[in-house]
This record gives structure tokens, C-alpha cells and sequence, in this order.
């Protein structure tokens, strides 16, 4: 298996970010918080892309952004990367999907992933920087299951959001969500340093993980995805951590490419191996 691993040409997965534009402004966003440079991939280039990473052999687009909904060619492309036969996916904050566009999505793709940042409606939209997202994105979510298309919940857990997992958790079930990743907040901005969870915030998130997992069935896959060094956790914690984290796979599983067509090993590194 390792050397069947070795021997990949090409990365497991593209993350694939189509445009800069988003009608939130998530404080903790490493994306220009929807500043658009104006040299964006069209339409054909991104086609041209899609059809060299099938040539070399990729499984997997993931569509991100930005809001990858903004764009207004968002079917063409989706049309385009499925007649090549990608598995496809998608990273929306689903507050501009209707129902026509859900039962499209739902013929190309199995499930998207979404973002809810608190229980409270106040404070998901002062999280986003958006007032009324709150409300946006569980029509988006009823929406997307009322098409069969499964979702994904994704918060960015920080300091302040972190001890609101478990409702949130209670909140996704609610909403039939099969899964619940917290990805702990990377520094975006120096400004931003005291949003960073400390190991004790740490412990206490991995605690609430597994009670989510225990306490809420129709939550089949509870994550705690990168990179979670086992010195910040008690021993007593690493079969637990065992259990939630997924390991990095900086410049090995994953590659990101740009809304301007740059190449990165990872989704938040500006680390440019291509363009």
C-alpha cells in the first residue's frame, strides 16, 4: 500500500477555490475577505485546468473560495468537472443556493460542506460580518436536504467559539447534517492572535467532540482535522485525538489551486509550487 502511495503522480484531491468574491467577511477568512483582483480564472482556463488534473490522474475536485455560488458560470464548470468523472464536492457557506440549483448540485454531487460558527444567531453574524447570514445558512442547509444532497458542517473553532461546540453539534443534527469537522483556528492575521486556542481549550474541545459523537447518532463522522500536535494534550487524550484528528497531508494528499490559478501544498499556504 505505501508504495502504491509512493508511486501517485498526482495529488488525491484538488482544492480548487473559483473566485475571491463572497458575500461574507469572516474575520478568520485567509482568502482577501472578497477583495477581487480582477485577474480570476475564466470560464475556459478553468476548464483547461480541470482537464489537465484529469489527464494526470486526480480523483477528487473539491470547489471552494470564496463563495464558489457567486460565480455566475458555477453549472458550466460543475457540468464540465463531472463529464470528466471527478468525485466532486463543494465548500459553500449556502446562503445563495435555491432549490433549483440544490437538485442541479444533487445530480453531480453526493454532499457539500458548510459553516456555522455559533448556535446564536447574533453571534454567527457578527462572526461572519454579516448580518442575517445566521438565517442564510439554515435555509441553505434545509434546502440542500431537501434535494438528498448531504452536508457537512465545518466551524472554524476558536477561542471565543469553542465552547459552543456541543450546541452546535445539538443545531446539526437538528438540521440532519451527516457530519461535524472543528478546525481549530490558524492565524490569519497578527491582529487576531487571541483568537488562538490554547491546550487547555484544546482538551476541552476534544471533550465535547466525543460527547457530539456520543450524544447525537445521525452525526455519523465527528472530525478535529489538522494538525494537533500530541504535546498539547494530556496522554490520557491520545486515544481520543486518535480518534477525531485527520493528519495534514500538506503537499502529499491535497494541492490547492488559487482563483488566479496559483498552486499552493495546502489550502493556507502561500507556499507557490506552480501556477
Amino acid at each position: 500500500m505505501i508504495d502504491c502511495i509512493n508511486r501517485m503522480n498526482a495529488p488525491f484531491y484538488v482544492q480548487f477555490e473559483l473566485t475571491e468574491s463572497c458575500n461574507n467577511k469572516c474575520f478568520f477568512c485567509y482568502n482577501p475577505l472578497g477583495k477581487v483582483t480582477g485577474n480570476e480564472l475564466t470560464t475556459n482556463k478553468i476548464k483547461d485546468i480541470l482537464q489537465q488534473l484529469s489527464d494526470v490522474g486526480v480523483f477528487r475536485i473539491n470547489f471552494n473560495g470564496g463563495e464558489p455560488l457567486a460565480r455566475p458560470d458555477i453549472r458550466e464548470i460543475i457540468q464540465f468537472a463531472s463529464d470528466l468523472g471527478f468525485d466532486l464536492h463543494m465548500n459553500t457557506n449556502s446562503t445563495l443556493v435555491t432549490d433549483d440549483l440544490a437538485e442541479f448540485v444533487s445530480c453531480h454531487m453526493q454532499s457539500v460542506c458548510t459553516s456555522i460558527l455559533h448556535s446564536q444567531k447574533d453571534e454567527h453574524d457578527r462572526m461572519t460580518g454579516r448580518r442575517g447570514a445566521y438565517d442564510d445558512v439554515l435555509k441553505g442547509i434545509r434546502t440542500w436536504r431537501k434535494h438528498n444532497v448531504k452536508v457537512e458542517v465545518n466551524v472554524c473553532t476558536s477561542a471565543e467559539n469553542y465552547s459552543d461546540i456541543y450546541n452546535i453539534g445539538r443545531l446539526v443534527a437538528e438540521l440532519d447534517c451527516y457530519a461535524l469537522c472543528s478546525t481549530r483556528y490558524i492565524l490569519n492575521n497578527p491582529v487576531n492572535k487571541d483568537f488562538l486556542m490554547n491546550s487547555e481549550q484544546t482538551v476541552e474541545l476534544i471533550d465535547l467532540l466525543m460527547r457530539v459523537k456520543n450524544d447525537f447518532p445521525v452525526i455519523t463522522d465527528v472530525s478535529l482535522p489538522g494538525p494537533v500536535p500530541y504535546c498539547e494534550v494530556p496522554e490520557e487524550y491520545y486515544e481520543k485525538l486518535r480518534i477525531l484528528n485527520i493528519p495534514c497531508q500538506y503537499a502529499y494528499g491535497l494541492a490547492r489551486i488559487s482563483p488566479t490559478g496559483k498552486v499552493t501544498p495546502c489550502a493556507i499556504s502561500n507556499d507557490e509550487i506552480g501556477d
